[in-house]
């Protein structure tokens, strides 16, 4: 069955087919969204908010069941491109604007962190199954001396 009226697009989706870069990791978090900034920990795990060194956003995969990773899968996260991501419940999002994020990787101009490599490229978009989702470029990757701004 299918609506009508489809979204626009989904949390962890890929924007366009423009050149990005997507890096794997395996996830250290019971459960892991599609959608939000991740990082790893002391052990090189991925795991939702900035963990001890920052990654990127995680991208949706149709291999994975219930839109979600879950612990010693293998996730995919852009690290440069265009990527649909979730917005924190209640949060602004301003096109052209800085990208911050909160402790569970949800994005929007006010946060804990700011992921220093990225720009929001629309406003907040509400969408059926995936709540408010924002699109973001993310630039060059990061490196090994990148950091979380407070």
């Amino acid at each position: 069955m299918y609506d009508d009226q489809m979204d626009i697009a989904f949390a962890g989706m890929k924007a366009d087919s423009g050149a990005d870069r997507v890096e794997s990791f395996p996830v250290g978090a019971d459960t892991l969204a599609f959608g939000v900034v991740a990082g790893t920990d002391g052990n090189g795990l991925l795991v939702a908010g900035p963990g001890t060194k920052l990654r990127g956003i995680t991208v949706h995969s149709h291999a994975v069941k219930n839109d979600t990773y879950v612990k010693t899968e293998c996730a995919s996260v852009m690290t440069r491109g265009l990527i649909w991501a979730r917005v924190t419940a209640a949060g602004a999002v301003t096109k052209d604007g800085a990208v911050k994020f909160a402790a569970d990787g949800t994005v929007a101009d006010a946060g804990a962190n700011t992921l220093a490599n990225a720009v929001f490229r629309s406003d907040k978009i509400s969408t059926t199954f995936y709540g408010d989702i924002a699109l973001v470029e993310l630039h060059n990757p990061f490196s090994e001396t990148d950091t979380v701004a407070p």
